[in-house]
């Protein structure tokens, strides 16, 4: 088994960045619900930030659960009195 072994010295990675998807900006670890934190890119960070609170907006607070809601993938209920 290999062990994995990070060189903390070393700067973060963007966790988004490849060959067709170039990184702009520092990379910093950017927390969405303050209890985990990613490494990416301003650039990165701030099309996540809009895909999240896209998401928010849509889903947060909808009693009708979006079309590719599947129960039976995980046994979860959309609606919160269960």
């Amino acid at each position: 088994m290999t062990e994995y072994q990070q060189d903390i010295d070393a700067p973060p990675l963007c966790l988004d960045a490849s060959p067709a998807n170039t990184c702009a900006g520092d990379v910093e670890y950017h927390s969405l619900d303050g209890l985990s934190a990613w490494p990416r890119c301003a650039k990165h960070f701030d099309m996540r930030l809009e895909r999240y609170e896209d998401s928010m907006e849509k889903y947060a607070r909808s009693d009708v659960a979006p079309s590719w809601f599947d129960p039976a993938d995980a046994g979860e209920r959309w609606e919160e009195d269960y």
